[in-house]
């Protein structure tokens, strides 16, 4: 894993992530994403709830475990990230704590949590396999793993309606650099330089260190489901869903997701 460039890389994004990622941070997704939360809660309800938030960023799973009134160990490759959420989830400062992640290993004990959560992070990680690994290694038995947010078969392979779909909320070239601009990332160094990477050396070069993200290199759901197996994990959720772009409206949206979808969320136990 090379954990220096996805350090550097997501030091540098680490004020603007939320800016930048509308298919996250908006209402619709935002909404979802609670109600998930709470019904993993509400499982296996108990006081005290340890929560490892892997590849924390600098809100999201982090924020509604929290306002769950959980305990949440927030873990980041990016410190700045994690001192961005320590600034901006303050008023839970009692219930959470952040840890620096310096290799590819989770710095945790084995049976440390009850809940492992991660959101939209395997897809950064070469070695994603390995990850999972780990969150199962410090998840307490009889307690819950939770994935959300990673691409789906489909994705890679849409049919005619999920074309339409992409089509209808494919970012034009205008609305990209407008982003770039709100973003402040236009004519930096690290624009610049992505576009030479691009033109010249790899195409495939992200800024946020996106790996697993194309045909040829993508997140495999029979590995994962493998490894959940070999580890004495039983898969207690799992759903497909439509990811929404706020280009379109809900009730646009909600005809297509009842249609096709490209992203999926696991939930599985370890016994």
């Amino acid at each position: 894993m090379d954990i220096k460039h996805n350090i550097k890389a997501h030091n540098k994004i680490a004020s603007k992530y939320n800016i930048k990622h509308t298919e996250i941070y908006n209402d619709y997704e935002q909404n979802r994403l609670s109600k998930v939360i709470k019904n993993i809660i509400t499982m296996y309800w108990k006081d005290d709830i340890r929560v490892l938030d892997v590849w924390s960023g600098t809100w999201n799973l982090t924020h509604f475990f929290l306002s769950n009134n959980c305990n949440v160990t927030s873990s980041d490759v990016s410190q700045k990230s994690l001192d961005i959420l320590n600034d901006r989830l303050i008023k839970y400062k009692k219930n959470l704590n952040t840890k620096l992640i310096i290799n590819k290993n989770l710095p945790f004990k084995d049976n440390s949590f009850d809940i492992i959560a991660t959101y939209s992070v395997l897809h950064h990680i070469p070695d994603y396999l390995n990850t999972i690994k780990e969150m199962i290694r410090v998840c307490k038995p009889k307690w819950l793993i939770y994935i959300d947010h990673e691409a789906n078969y489909n994705k890679y392979n849409p049919d005619k309606i999920l074309s339409e779909y992409n089509l209808l909320v494919k970012q034009t070239f205008f609305e990209h650099i407008k982003k770039l601009f709100k973003t402040k990332e236009l004519f930096t160094f690290a624009f610049i330089k992505t576009i030479f990477i691009k033109l010249f050396i790899n195409k495939k070069y992200e800024r946020e260190w996106d790996i697993h993200v194309r045909r040829d290199d993508y997140i495999e759901w029979e590995k994962i489901k493998k490894i959940i197996s070999d580890n004495n994990c039983e898969i207690i959720d799992e759903k497909d869903y439509l990811l929404y772009i706020p280009k379109i409206s809900i009730k646009q949206f909600k005809e297509y997701s009842e249609k096709c979808n490209n992203t999926k969320y696991l939930i599985f136990r370890k016994k």
